[in-house]
């Protein structure tokens, strides 16, 4: 008999992956398969709406709203530009319990205890120490991913790149219109750690770190039915990525162009 992923079964696979009151959870997702099986009675506002229950105002949620038209229409609404990383993140968009982070490339949308002082995090790198991913690297925070290879969505990745300097990416300045939360027009340069294009198509993590993570046990995974649920230590991850790409172990790799 197939069960339906409805609100109790969603509550249950996150009790599973041992997420609680108080937690820092950055939410990455795919949810096409959910709400196209017509037998899964989860919807999209109730997945915020559970994960903001579990974790309460005592914690922290955080969305990806990550675009990128800044780098080439150099222009950024804050009130405006919407999410290009999936349908939760603009949803939490639209609520006002929810505030958008400064960073006109890499934003997120955050609920919580700590949300406004995360949403004023000034940085100019996108994947600096003093940025979001900096806060949840510092503050015991997790990623859970909804049906989604956390290697396919793993942008901490960049992050411990600019750590360990890599020699396939580099600083690049973007500069542009910068329309702030209250309409004011400003011109803002921030930076990214690029690829160089004649050195890498884009960075891959291999199979051979899921083995890594399971063994210094920075990730749990759950199936239901087709689905899969994992979590990930986000500190413990980061300290692995950055200590793979200084030594050179392989488990992470530029793609070869």
């Amino acid at each position: 008999m197939t069960i339906a992923l409805n609100e109790k079964t969603f509550y249950k696979i996150l009790h599973k992956l041992g997420i609680k009151t108080k937690d820092k959870i950055l939410v990455s997702s795919n949810i096409l398969r959910i709400i196209h099986n017509k037998k899964n009675k989860l919807k999209p506002d109730e997945i915020i709406q559970i994960l903001k229950k579990i974790v309460s105002e005592k914690g922290n949620l955080f969305f990806p709203t990550f675009n990128w038209q800044f780098c080439n229409l150099k222009r950024f609404d804050y009130n405006k530009t919407k999410s290009l990383a999936g349908a939760l993140s603009n949803l939490t968009l639209q609520k006002d319990e929810f505030i958008r982070s400064l960073n006109p490339i890499y934003s997120f949308s955050i609920f919580g205890k700590d949300k406004k002082k995360i949403s004023l995090l000034k940085h100019r790198s996108c994947f600096g120490l003093d940025s979001p991913f900096g806060y949840l690297i510092n503050n015991k925070g997790k990623q859970l991913f909804i049906d989604l290879d956390y290697k396919k969505a793993f942008t901490l990745v960049h992050v411990a790149e600019e750590t360990a300097q890599v020699n396939y990416r580099y600083q690049k300045k973007f500069s542009g219109i910068y329309i702030n939360s209250k309409k004011k027009k400003i011109k803002k340069v921030f930076t990214m750690y690029c690829r160089k294009t004649n050195k890498a198509k884009s960075t891959i993590i291999t199979k051979k770190f899921d083995n890594i993570l399971k063994k210094n046990k920075a990730i749990k995974t759950i199936k239901f039915q087709s689905l899969i649920f994992s979590i990930v230590d986000i500190a413990k991850a980061y300290g692995l990525m950055v200590k793979d790409l200084k030594n050179n172990e392989g488990r992470i790799i530029p793609e070869k162009v």
